[in-house]
């Protein structure tokens, strides 16, 4: 057995992990080579699925689940850390219900993540609660640079206004001194904000693009889609109900797909899209397409799936949203050694082609499920 395969199969065993530290304090944990705050975190959990509970049942349901699926500690973390959340209701239900999960870590992060939520959204007073949640934590130590570190907790329309308040500044800052990267930028806008020189923000007109499905905006204009949730191109969501209160204009903007073809052109008579261009392709993906981006449309770039310079038109069918970062990695020229993968169009869906010649993969984001492209394949 190589050292690789002690690792792949010592991953697998997370809950044998648990059960076997279980009772060791956190010096002897540490003495294996774990950081103190690792080992902590692991006898933590380790109370949780194998001490004593009145829920002995589903705790067992939970553990079984997990062991069945052979996930791994850092998957149980993700799924404790999730179900911590839950506004009301049964944890151990939940907690058992997510140790169903399968795929990679990050897959289950984003898989508990969008489900927590969702049962979260019906929880009575969620949005108060959620609320009292809110922190701003961290600053306090200082690292061999003679830097500090804050970290800040808020819903997620109020977090979306404040970066939405911190880019803008941050773009005067760019135009000023380009030398400037986008943190670093975004850093000094903050601290503008703070001393009161940064552009106030006033109460936030909604202007992400909402994607609704036809049948929902029915249930909308009759006044009963409140329950509803929508996908909004800043990568974030609004219920039928917060869509209604919000500051909606009175004129509405509508956007048709092709259930194959995708999104509709300027071929080559010019390279950069359209402000309808870009407002179709950002209800298409919501997200950036890259695998496991975050980053919303909202924030990112148009992207030429065949490169401007290498031939390819303006076109819907050639376009798609990019965050910055993966707009620049991508493997533009065909006949280039792959680097870091493309993008591409296949029967109207974007996919990523990796490096490595593997098979397509999409980004699996839950989100992305209510962008314009995740409701004509869910039709």
């Amino acid at each position: 057995m190589t050292v690789l395969d002690a690792l792949a199969a010592l991953q697998t065993q997370g809950i044998g992990l648990l059960e076997a530290v279980r009772g060791m304090s956190r010096n002897e944990l540490a003495a294996y080579g774990l950081r103190g705050a690792t080992a902590g975190s692991w006898l933590r959990l380790a109370d949780v699925f194998f001490g004593p509970t009145r829920r002995r049942r589903a705790q067992a349901a939970a553990v079984a689940a997990a062991r069945d699926g052979e996930l791994s500690v850092d998957a149980l973390l993700i799924i404790d850390k999730h179900t911590r959340k839950l506004l009301d209701g049964d944890e151990w239900a939940l907690r058992a219900e997510l140790c169903r999960l399968r795929g990679t870590v990050d897959d289950i992060d984003r898989a508990a993540a969008a489900r927590v939520r969702e049962l979260n959204r019906t929880a009575k007073d969620s949005d108060r609660k959620a609320y009292g949640r809110r922190a701003l934590r961290g600053g306090k130590n200082t690292d061999a640079q003679g830097l500090r570190t804050i970290t800040v907790t808020l819903p997620e329309r109020l977090m979306a206004q404040a970066l939405a308040a911190l880019r803008t500044t941050a773009r005067g800052l760019r135009r000023d001194n380009a030398r400037l990267s986008y943190e670093q930028a975004m850093a000094d806008a903050f601290t503008a904000h703070i001393h009161g020189r940064g552009k106030a923000a006033g109460r936030e007109a909604l202007t992400p693009l909402v994607v609704v499905g036809l049948p929902d905006w029915a249930r909308l204009l009759r006044g009963d889609g409140g329950d509803c949730v929508f996908a909004l191109t800043d990568g974030t969501t609004i219920t039928g109900a917060e869509l209604i209160a919000h500051s909606l204009a009175d004129h509405h903007l509508v956007g048709l797909y092709d259930p194959v073809a995708g999104p509709v052109n300027l071929y080559r008579s010019q390279r950069q899209a359209t402000l309808k261009q870009r407002l179709l392709l950002s209800a298409e993906t919501i997200l950036c397409p890259w695998p496991g981006c975050t980053t919303g449309a909202d924030e990112s770039q148009v992207h030429h799936v065949r490169a401007w310079n290498h031939g390819g038109d303006t076109n819907l069918d050639n376009l798609s949203m990019a965050c910055p970062v993966h707009n620049g990695r991508n493997d533009d020229d065909p006949n280039a050694p792959p680097r870091h993968g493309r993008l591409a169009r296949e029967g109207g869906r974007l996919v990523h082609h990796p490096p490595d010649g593997g098979p397509p993969q999409v980004n699996t984001h839950p989100i992305r499920g209510m962008s314009a492209r995740g409701l004509l394949d869910d039709a």
